[in-house]
């Protein structure tokens, strides 16, 4: 068992470095952007490396010149800039309410309205073929968390869309994922450095801003993902105060509360779920642990109930069914195809061929299996195209620094702030997409750097497979959407995985600096 969990860290430790090189890679060569929100199609440019690297070196110079302000008194600076991290995402979240006015939109506003719906008494919308929940019933989970927001929203003698008290709770939930993730950085890296760093780099994730902005599953989803990841990593963690048995079971059920609750947002959280099973299953074999044996076994029997109990509740509740809804296969044919916005993105099909199949599953599982087939055969003839279909694919999901926070925020009710708008598509777009390409440039080159650390050093703690959670679970959903439907904005969720490391790597790098320069 030691010698399997011994080669599964080594295997996880090349692993990343190889992709976060890879990522890092292609981020700084490349950017995609869409300057069309109308079309939206993704661009790709070839960035100009010397550019890339003064604007890294820049926002390195802020970095390090921040955190020696901050870290001549840690015990009293550190709290200051935890609020003024949280200040700053509640102020730019708040203004982004008043101004910005995004509205739900597609898929969001079909949630949305069907939880308004319901909220009002109408049960119509659980229906098996006439209603938005007919082809996507995996939603019924997103629709639970509205529902009771929306109740609460109007017993209010307050006239204004529910969706903008919504948009309220999620700026809070920003700062939850925040407050998660800092307090697991300082739990498994215990350095105020890397704190600091975690901070700063947080309060300068813009697209974590403009999608707190974004009435949809991504911040509520990762706000209790980030929670149960916490309390995982605190079992898993030597010397903590959870080495108690009833600590033991408290952080247990913490865990298992915001990883179920992950699922229930977002179907797509199976994918970090099935990380976090794998590392807990070979931690529990190393430690010869039964009770992190349990946990595993509990963490899948809640993950993959928790979807059919809502919706067996909510039909219940309506005396009435839902089908199965757009089946999978058709969502894999899609990722093969091209499309206007990109390849892989979205096209329609999926939505098209259960339709057009009379909504039986099976006749649409089959059209999209044939439609693979035909696609492969296609593909394994050119190879090249091939290739280059899969590389654009790859960029127009990981080399995109604003991870489509403009495109999913497009959306309003009512007239944009001027300045607002010409971030959107106007003067401004250019420097948004500018900055987040070179903040997404340094998140992946603080987390490589923070892997090499891990890989040279000689700390027994780089033995430890739970440090690479976050990156087994961002590659995961690598794998995923590389033959899935393609969106840069599915990858958000995945680069947030990314900040604790990120932060640990610069905090290896400028500890390197300071031995050098005192020798």
């Amino acid at each position: 068992m030691q010698r399997l969990y011994q080669f599964s860290t080594n295997f996880i430790q090349a692993l990343a470095l190889i992709s976060t090189g890879i990522l890092f890679l292609g981020s700084f060569l490349f950017t995609c952007y869409a300057t069309d929100m109308t079309t939206q199609q993704v661009l790709t440019r070839p960035d100009n490396p010397l550019i890339n690297l003064l604007g890294m070196g820049a926002f390195a110079l802020v970095l390090l010149v921040v955190c020696r302000m901050t870290l001549k008194y840690p015990a009293k600076c550190k709290p200051v800039l935890l609020a003024l991290t949280m200040g700053w995402i509640l102020v730019l979240g708040g203004l982004l309410i008043l101004f910005g006015r995004t509205a739900p939109a597609a898929d969001a506003w079909s949630v949305y309205s069907a939880a308004q719906a319901l909220a009002e008494g109408d049960t119509s919308v659980i229906h098996p073929t006439d209603s938005y929940l007919s082809y996507y019933p995996q939603q019924i989970g997103l629709l639970a968390f509205f529902e009771p927001l929306i109740r609460l929203w109007n017993l209010l003698p307050i006239d204004l869309e529910p969706y903008h008290f919504i948009k309220c709770i999620y700026v809070a939930l920003t700062c939850i994922i925040v407050w998660f993730q800092y307090k697991s950085i300082h739990l498994t890296v215990k350095s105020d450095t890397a704190d600091c760093l975690y901070l700063l780099l947080a309060g300068a994730n813009l697209p974590l801003i403009m999608y707190s902005s974004f009435v949809y599953s991504e911040i509520p989803s990762f706000a209790v993902m980030s929670m149960g990841i916490y309390y995982v990593l605190r079992m898993l963690e030597p010397g903590q105060a959870s080495d108690a048995a009833s600590h033991r079971l408290k952080d247990a059920g913490l865990s298992l509360t915001g990883l179920t609750l992950a699922v229930m947002l977002r179907k797509n959280s199976l994918i970090l779920i099935i990380a976090l099973v794998l590392v807990v299953l070979l931690e529990s074999l190393s430690r010869k642990s039964a009770g992190l044996l349990l946990y595993a076994a509990l963490c899948v029997v809640l993950a993959v109930s928790i979807l059919p109990v809502t919706q067996k509740l909510y039909e219940l509740r309506a005396g009435n069914t839902l089908k199965s809804g757009v089946p999978a296969m058709s969502y894999f044919a899609m990722g093969m195809q091209e499309s206007s916005r990109g390849n892989g993105w979205y096209n329609g099909y999926n939505f098209n061929t259960y339709q057009e199949s009379g909504m039986d599953t099976d006749i649409a599982v089959q059209i999209s299996r044939d439609y693979i087939k035909e696609r492969r055969a296609y593909f394994k003839e050119h190879p090249d195209y091939a290739a280059s279909f899969y590389f654009y694919k790859f960029l127009s999901q990981w080399a995109d620094g604003t991870y489509a926070s403009r495109q999913a925020t497009l959306a309003t009710l009512g007239e944009r702030h001027a300045l607002i708008r010409e971030i959107y598509d106007g003067t401004y777009s250019p420097c948004y997409i500018g900055f987040c390409n070179i903040y997404q440039s340094m998140l992946y080159l603080g987390s490589f750097l923070c892997f090499l650390h891990l890989w040279i050093s000689k700390s027994p703690k780089r033995r430890h497979l739970y440090l690479y959670l976050g990156l087994i679970g961002a590659f995961g959903g690598f794998l995923f959407h590389m033959i899935w439907e393609a969106n840069s904005r599915y990858i958000f969720l995945y680069s947030l995985l990314f900040l604790p490391y990120a932060a640990a790597g610069f905090d290896a790098l400028f500890a390197t600096l300071k031995r050098h320069r005192d020798q």
